[in-house]
């Protein structure tokens, strides 16, 4: 996030029981439902319809909640990718460590995940940097 920004997530369909009568209804206008409590919510009432009935406006919002979508999706994909990632090089890391309780050396360890391929040269040598560090 944003230095400054503050995020606030508002569940509208869940019961806003023992709330202000101002977040009572913010809740009813997010479930479009008509709220006759002030002029604020009047001018937002007006302002929902006015943009809703403007098919340029309508078409706008379209195209940014799409690119929301996608941007989410990407992010979602991403963190995915990093997940998958970190869970192989972890992985080489265990079977590294098995093949040297397991009486192999530290260069016969290391040919061996190398020839599993699950991870990168740079990323194996960094697990054996670590590993041999460690042990020292």
């Amino acid at each position: 996030m944003q230095a400054g920004v503050t995020k606030i997530i508002i569940n509208s369909q869940v019961s806003a029981e023992g709330q202000s009568e101002d977040l009572k209804a913010l809740a009813k206008l997010m479930n479009n439902e008509p709220v006759k409590l002030n002029k604020h919510f009047d001018y937002a009432q007006r302002r929902i319809k006015e943009i809703n009935e403007d098919p340029e406006m309508r078409e706008k919002i379209m195209l940014y909640e799409t690119r929301m979508l996608e941007r989410e999706q990407a992010t979602g994909k991403i963190a995915y990718a990093e997940g998958i990632k970190q869970g192989k090089v972890d992985s080489a890391k265990i079977i590294l460590e098995n093949q040297l309780n397991n009486g192999s050396t530290l260069e016969q360890a290391t040919e061996f995940v190398r020839n599993l391929k699950l991870i990168s040269e740079k990323e194996l040598e960094k697990a054996v940097t670590l590993y041999d560090s460690h042990k020292n």
